[in-house]
């Protein structure tokens, strides 16, 4: 691990950090709206458009060389490591969460992943990685720090606080800089010692190695923290051809119970969404547009066909997710992959039902980080869209420029 120095916003020439920043590119549905936020919000960097002679990596690269000409975005004097907390609610619960961003060295047996990469998106960020030397967004890295000692010698560590706000989700954002070298290489010597398990960010690493870069900057925090959250991601179906809510059951009954409930508003829906999660053994819930007023939890009663498949690693058997993705939608209950979509928000997935752009929503048990700590061990793959660590890492608080 190293420090590095950071591009940041040198707020005096623009408006507050908070118009600003955004998400990161993987989870903005409409870019519009940060488009019109401020013009010289991180989204024309992280997720640029083409103009007419220009493609929208050079794009990025002119408005990024524009914003350092005119001192919009400075590079810090300062050799430093970020710290960066989130504080954030989730049913009435709050949570901290708290980490920070540092170079780190690529070592394909200490940086451990558990997701495949897909050919567009790697192509599209190692082309604006590549084109601007930069990065905009971070890989996101989880360490086992369970005794807590680099959690202490970051709160030793004399920081200089940089960025203070709220963000549009009501997630609190505190961004301190670290610059005494003797507290950097407290916090290095004992990260250096320990597998770094990719929670988000695989194309981007992925494009790293491709790049053949030697370090890469990753936001890093303790898997065992308690403000590590991760949010299930549900599978919307739209049929190609049409199929009968009683024909999909007819599927399960074999192999599940299931469980006939009232869905008479959005405490019913979160009712089955904590009994899913709180099942030991394999459950979800389903919500069809055949029966607007019923919600069903399926939870399993029989061995899955997917149990005894030979060549399966154990950990996959045991993995809900991929238990549930593979072995009952796609085996069982025979849907296709390209009927199947993914949103962590399970309101949207009943909305989308109800109006019709979808035909049933299934919503599934979040994923444990030991289950992504297992995979990762283990060389293995999770289904896509298995884990969505809740909050996201915003883009715009720091950049990296790495040539």
């Amino acid at each position: 691990m190293k420090p590095f120095k950071g591009i940041l916003y040198n707020t005096e020439k623009t408006d507050g950090i908070a118009d600003l920043v955004c998400p990161p590119y993987d989870v903005i549905e409409d870019t519009d709206p940060y488009y019109a936020r401020n013009p010289f919000n991180a989204i024309r960097l992280e997720l640029p458009r083409d103009l007419p002679g220009t493609d929208r990596y050079h794009n990025a690269k002119n408005t990024m060389d524009e914003w350092l000409s005119k001192g919009v975005l400075a590079p810090d004097p300062h050799e430093s490591i970020y710290v960066y907390e989130q504080q954030f609610v989730i049913e009435s619960a709050t949570f901290l969460r708290k980490g920070f961003i540092a170079l780190h060295k690529l070592d394909r047996e200490r940086i451990l992943t558990h997701e495949q990469t897909r050919k567009k998106a790697k192509a599209d960020r190692e082309q604006l990685i590549g084109t601007l030397k930069t990065y905009t967004s971070f890989i996101f890295g989880l360490y086992d720090d369970r005794d807590k000692t680099i959690r202490r010698a970051l709160e030793a560590a004399p920081g200089e606080l940089l960025f203070d706000f709220t963000d549009e989700q009501s997630i609190k954002t505190r961004f301190y800089r670290i610059t005494d070298n003797d507290s950097i290489g407290n916090v290095g010597s004992i990260l250096d010692e320990k597998c770094i398990y990719i929670a988000d960010g695989h194309h981007r690493l992925d494009v790293s190695y491709r790049l053949n870069l030697p370090y890469a900057p990753f936001y890093l925090t303790d898997m065992y923290d308690r403000g590590i959250v991760i949010l299930p991601y549900h599978r919307l179906v739209r049929f190609a051809q049409k199929r009968p809510l009683k024909e999909l059951i007819g599927a399960l009954e074999p192999f599940m119970t299931i469980e006939k409930r009232g869905f008479d508003g959005d405490d019913s829906l979160k009712g089955i969404l904590a009994s899913v999660a709180a099942s030991s053994g394999l459950a979800f819930a389903f919500f069809s547009g055949d029966d607007p007023l019923h919600l069903y939890m399926a939870v399993e009663k029989s061995p899955l066909p997917l149990y005894a498949a030979s060549g399966l690693h154990d950990t996959l058997k045991k993995l809900k997710v991929n238990a549930i993705h593979s072995g009952v939608l796609r085996d069982i209950m025979k849907i296709k992959d390209d009927e199947i979509s993914f949103t962590e928000d399970h309101q949207w997935s009943v909305e989308s039902v109800r109006n019709g752009s979808q035909d049933i929503a299934f919503f599934l048990p979040p994923t444990t980080v030991d289950e992504v700590r297992d995979i990762a061990e283990n060389s293995l793959d999770m289904p896509p869209k298995s884990t969505f660590f809740y909050p996201k890492i915003l883009t715009g608080l720091v950049f990296y420029k790495y040539a």
